[in-house]
C-alpha cells in the first residue's frame, strides 16, 4: 500500500480495532482497580490495602512504565523482523497483558498486607509492561498510516471511535459483573475481547520499510527527543492532562455511589453517558480541524475540561433537580472536551515526528509515542498518588464525600495548568506551516 493512497473506510475500521480492546482495559483498570483493592469503609466490601498504600504502589508501577516507555518505542523503532517493526509487539504482548490483567483481581488478601503489597506492585508491574508493549508500537503506526495531517485526523478520529465503543461495552459490562459475579470473571471477559480486537487490527496494518541508514542508539536517540523544545512542551502539557484525566476516571465509583446515591452498577451509566458523547463530539471536533489549526483546537478542549470538571464540585447539592440528572449533565461537556482532546492529540504528535524528521532526518515515530506515553504514565501516577490523599484527607464516606467533590477542582487545575504550558507550542498542521511558524527555511 502507498502511504499517499487514503486508507479505505474498512481498512480504517481493522486498523482501528485495537483501539477498543486497549481501551476497554485501561479504563477497566483505571476505573475499578483502587476502588477494588481499597473500597469506602462503609460499602461492606473486604479493604485490602489502605487507600494511601494502593495510590503508592501504582504510582511507583506508573513511574516504571513511564521509565520504560521510551526505551520500547526505541525497540519497536528498530525492530527487524519478517512481520516488521510494529506487528511482534502486538501479537505476542496481547495475551500477557491480558492475563496480568486478570491476575490484578486474585490477591491474596488472607495472607496479610505485606504478602498483598507485594503481589499487587508485581502483578501491576507486569500488566503496565506488558500493555506499553502492545499500545506504543500501535500508537506509533498512525503516522505511517496516514500521509498528512489532517488524514491522520481523520483516522484518529475512527480510532477514538472504535475506542469509546470498547470502553462503553466495558463500562456497560464490566460495573454489572464486578458488583455480580465478581472482579475476576470481569477480568477475563475484559481480557479476551482486548486481545481479540488487537489481533483484528493486524489485518489493518500497513507494512512500512524500515527507514534507511543506521539507526540511533537508545540514549542518543532519546536525548535527540528530549532537546526538542517543542516536544517538551506537549510533554509537560499531556502530563497535566493525564493527571486530570486519571483522577477523574478513578474518582467516578466514589462520585457515584457516595455523591449521588447510587449503586456500583450504576457507574456504568455514568462512564457510558462519557463514552457516548465523547463520539458523537468527535465529528465535531472532526469538521473543526478543517477550520481551526490544531494547537487552538488543543487549548480549547483544556480550558474547557479546567472549567466543566471545575463545576462538577456542585453536582449533587442542588435540591430541584435529582442527583442522578445533575451527575449525568455533569459529564456532558467533560466528555465533549475529552472528545476533542484525545482526538486532536494523537494527530498533533503526528506532526511533531514530522518535525523531527526535518532536524534529524530519520523517521522515529515509537520513541516519541513512547515518551509521550512516558508524560501519559507521570500524569497518571501522580493522579493516582493524589486522590487517595484527598480522599483520606477530605472524607470519602456517604455523610461525608468532601474529598470526592474537591476532586473535581483539582482536576480542573491541572487541566488548566496544561493549557497554560501548551502556549508556547507552534507547529503548524503541515511541514510548510511549521518552517513558517518557527522561521526556519525552506527546503
Amino acid at each position: 500500500m502507498n502511504q499517499n493512497q487514503p486508507l479505505s473506510l474498512g481498512r480504517s475500521w481493522l486498523y482501528s480495532a485495537a483501539s477498543a480492546g486497549l481501551n476497554i482495559m485501561s479504563i477497566t483498570v483505571s476505573t475499578w482497580l483502587l476502588y477494588f483493592y481499597a473500597p469506602p469503609p462503609d460499602s461492606g466490601r473486604v479493604a485490602y490495602l489502605p487507600a494511601a498504600l494502593v495510590g503508592l504502589l501504582l504510582t511507583i508501577g506508573s513511574l516504571w512504565d513511564a521509565a520504560i516507555d521510551p526505551f520500547i518505542g526505541h525497540w519497536s523503532d528498530t525492530l527487524r523482523s519478517r512481520w516488521g517493526r510494529r506487528r511482534p509487539f502486538l501479537l505476542l504482548a496481547a495475551p500477557v497483558a491480558a492475563l496480568f490483567l486478570i491476575l490484578l483481581w486474585t490477591p491474596p488478601g488472607a495472607a496479610g498486607k505485606t504478602p498483598t503489597a507485594s503481589y499487587f506492585m508485581l502483578v501491576t508491574i507486569g500488566y503496565f509492561t506488558a500493555f506499553s508493549l502492545v499500545g506504543i508500537p500501535y500508537d506509533a503506526t498512525l503516522p505511517e498510516m496516514a500521509p498528512n495531517s489532517h488524514a491522520r485526523v481523520k483516522l484518529s478520529y475512527w480510532k477514538n471511535v472504535f475506542g469509546l465503543v470498547g470502553v462503553l461495552i466495558g463500562s456497560l459490562v464490566a460495573a454489572p459483573l464486578f458488583e455480580s459475579i465478581g472482579p475476576v470473571a470481569m477480568g477475563v471477559v475484559v481480557g479476551v475481547v482486548g486481545v481479540g480486537t488487537v489481533w483484528l487490527s493486524l489485518l489493518g496494518l500497513r507494512d512500512v520499510e524500515p527507514p534507511p541508514g543506521k539507526p540511533l542508539g537508545a540514549l542518543e536517540g532519546l536525548k535527540i527527543t528530549l532537546r526538542n523544545r517543542q516536544f517538551i512542551i506537549v510533554f509537560i502539557s499531556t502530563l497535566c492532562i493525564h493527571l486530570a484525566y486519571q483522577m477523574f476516571l478513578a474518582n467516578m465509583p466514589y462520585f457515584v455511589t457516595l455523591v449521588l446515591g447510587k449503586s456500583e452498577a450504576d457507574v456504568g451509566i455514568f462512564q457510558g453517558v462519557l463514552i457516548i458523547v465523547m463520539g458523537l463530539s468527535g465529528m465535531l471536533w472532526g469538521h473543526w480541524d478543517k477550520k481551526v489549526p490544531q494547537r487552538t483546537l488543543l487549548t480549547i478542549t483544556m480550558v474547557g475540561l479546567a472549567l466543566s470538571t471545575a463545576l462538577t464540585f456542585w453536582a449533587g447539592t442542588f435540591s430541584f433537580i435529582s442527583p442522578l440528572v445533575q451527575g449525568i449533565l455533569a459529564m456532558i461537556p467533560t466528555a465533549i472536551m475529552l472528545g476533542g482532546y484525545f482526538i486532536i492529540i494523537y494527530a498533533l504528535m503526528g506532526n511533531v515526528v514530522d518535525y523531527d524528521e526535518m532536524l534529524t532526518g530519520r523517521r522515529r515515530e515509537a520513541i516519541y509515542y513512547g515518551t509521550f506515553s512516558f508524560a501519559n504514565g507521570l500524569g497518571i501516577s501522580v493522579g493516582t498518588l493524589i486522590l487517595p490523599l484527598l480522599l483520606e484527607r477530605f472524607g470519602y464516606t456517604a455523610q461525608n464525600p468532601l474529598g470526592v467533590r474537591l476532586a473535581f477542582w483539582v482536576i480542573g487545575a491541572a487541566a488548566l495548568t496544561g493549557a497554560l504550558l501548551f502556549r508556547g507550542y507552534r507547529l503548524g498542521d503541515s511541514p510548510a506551516a511549521t518552517r513558517r511558524n518557527l522561521g526556519l527555511p525552506e527546503n
